[in-house]
């Protein structure tokens, strides 16, 4: 959890009280000889003047006692905040703990309202984004049998769609939420990244897809990594614009025409894409077929 800076307490000491007070005597103490100086032998005046110096010190020792208050009061806003402060530390931690223990329970539903807690908790609280979308991606990168095809297996495919329809909803507006993407060696389910924008890249290597893949009219501001990535079924990267890296070495696909329309902006970023190239405006086109 994001650790945040409190404003330390430093108590008055002792001393600086004690000056304060002998300063306010001293000063009274001053006013008055000066005052009965000027006052001369008149009775009257001499009053008058013993009248006055006492004011001068009331006058000091009332600004001593305001100035306690006020630090005192000050004082207890600061620890009112700090009360505070803690408290939803610990609330978003147990919200976080409990949430993320929901992942490990072996009923399919359990883990899914474990997912859609950690994304609420995210979405209530900025600082906590990251965190949540790497406990979301390390939950996907979890180990996962797919070969099988009973209701255990189906229960978790759903889960793992649920994870990453959490991931792509906030990878566009109206609710972005600017984070870094890391799924490698993850198995997703129907991953529908249509219209994201990943700011940081994506690294999606050794990634096993089931389902339809789709990137369309994604944005990479970062490198694109899909090394050794396996699409078992349909997948979409038209209309994408790459503005870094675009590494897809490896990529086992069905599809032969998943680049339609794809676009790398930058000139001096690299391309591996096995059977593609770029063309001087930046499109990316297939290969001539070889005579």
């Amino acid at each position: 959890m994001t650790t945040r800076q409190q404003q330390p307490l430093r108590p008055l000491r002792r001393w600086v009280i004690v000056v304060c007070g002998v300063l306010a005597v001293v000063v009274t103490a001053a006013v008055l000889v000066w005052l009965l100086a000027e006052a001369g032998s008149d009775p009257g005046r001499r009053i008058e003047a013993i009248k006055t110096g006492f004011t001068v010190g009331l006058a000091g020792g009332g600004s001593i006692v305001l100035f306690l208050a006020v630090r005192r009061q000050w004082h207890q806003e600061v620890v009112a905040v700090i009360t505070a402060r803690d408290a939803d530390e610990r609330r978003l931690t147990d919200l976080y703990v409990k949430a993320t223990e929901h992942l490990g329970s072996p009923l399919a539903q359990v883990r899914i309202a474990g997912l859609y807690a950690l994304e609420r908790l995210a979405q209530e609280n900025p600082h906590q984004r990251q965190v949540v979308t790497d406990v979301i991606s390390a939950y996907l990168r979890m180990p996962f049998a797919d070969g099988d095809d009973d209701l255990e297996t189906q229960q978790e495919l759903h889960v793992r769609r649920s994870a990453g329809t959490i991931l792509t909803t906030h990878l566009r507006e109206p609710e972005f939420w600017g984070v870094k993407v890391d799924l490698s060696r993850a198995v997703l389910v129907d991953f529908n990244a249509r219209g994201c924008v990943f700011t940081g890249g994506l690294n999606c290597e050794k990634v096993v897809f089931h389902g339809v893949a789709r990137f369309t009219d994604a944005r990479f501001a970062g490198v694109a990594r899909f090394v050794d990535a396996d699409f078992r079924d349909t997948s979409r990267f038209t209309g994408v614009t790459f503005e870094d890296d675009v590494l897809f070495s490896g990529v086992r696909s069905r599809d032969s025409r998943w680049f339609l329309g794809a676009r790398l902006t930058n000139h001096k970023a690299v391309l591996e894409i096995p059977g593609f190239h770029v063309e001087p405006d930046g499109t990316i086109k297939p290969d001539a077929p070889a005579r």
